[in-house]
């Protein structure tokens, strides 16, 4: 079989939605390994059709090296791919350790690649992270004033939660949380000094909320680039799908007049010759 008729099958639809079949059922019986009642019953089935799909992966992963060669490595999906394969054909063969067999769990991980939707977010996450960084320096220097605050005002009375600028920095990370900042810090703070409850609403309204809002606004503003992006590079594709069509065409048409002119000089040749 050619390269060029494998690279077809590997990129028909029906062959992704198999894969994608293949995984879910991979990670539901690996899900089913964890039930003693399960396993006891229907173990070696389970155990069998587990070595049957990951033959399967392995052997897509071959043919897309037979067929896409050294592109195959270009992509980053199918290096992602390969060691999370890799990875999981470790227990497979003989490893008796439970952290490795767990491993095999993270064949799930491929569903990111062959499901658009969930690549798409993971690509504009990746895309977003230099802009994320820079949220993370900001959410670090609110930490830092709110926590040398906090240390100040309430270090002396609430030594349990703002007694040093490590206590603090976690005790905010927990307010930003909003895990029982209320009832078991604010509350108690507020009910000796009132005034005390701006610097939380501030705070919470800064780290969770404002930080919050600008991460989402971050990642949909790349998943719209990405979006662009992918629009533009298709507008491309069809131009050039069209080029080659018209100039097909024009050929073609370039060729059908030098027929009829060369039909019409044998004509008039033919006509010449029975006079």
């Amino acid at each position: 079989m050619t390269r060029d008729r494998i690279k077809k099958i590997l990129e028909k639809d029906i062959t992704q939605h198999a894969i994608v079949g293949l995984i879910i059922l991979n990670s539901v019986l690996i899900g089913l390994e964890t039930s003693p009642s399960y396993m006891k019953s229907y173990g070696y089935y389970i155990d069998q059709i587990d070595h049957v799909i990951l033959i399967i992966f392995v052997l897509e992963i071959l043919l897309k090296l037979y067929a896409y060669r050294l592109e195959f490595f270009k992509d980053s999906w199918n290096i992602f791919d390969s060691l999370i394969v890799l990875i999981s054909i470790t227990p497979s063969l003989g490893a008796s350790f439970s952290v490795l067999r767990a491993l095999r769990i993270l064949r799930t991980l491929r569903l990111l690649k062959n499901i658009p939707k969930l690549k798409i977010i993971i690509e504009s996450l990746l895309h977003s992270i230099p802009s994320i960084g820079w949220i993370g320096v900001l959410l670090i220097i609110v930490f830092y004033i709110f926590a040398v605050i906090g240390n100040n005002l309430f270090g002396t009375a609430y030594p349990e939660y703002f007694g040093s600028l490590m206590g603090s920095l976690f005790t905010l990370f927990q307010i930003m949380t909003l895990e029982s900042w209320a009832s078991g810090i604010a509350r108690p703070i507020i009910t000796s000094s009132p005034f005390t409850a701006i610097y939380f609403v501030v705070f919470i309204l800064i780290a969770t909320y404002t930080t919050l809002n600008v991460f989402i606004a971050i990642v949909v503003n790349t998943m719209n680039e990405l979006h662009q992006k992918s629009l533009v590079k298709e507008e491309e594709n069809i131009k050039k799908f069209v080029h080659i069509e018209q100039e097909f065409v024009l050929d073609r048409m370039d060729n059908m007049h030098k027929e009829i002119k060369e039909m019409k000089e044998m004509l008039i040749v033919q006509n010449k010759g029975r006079k």
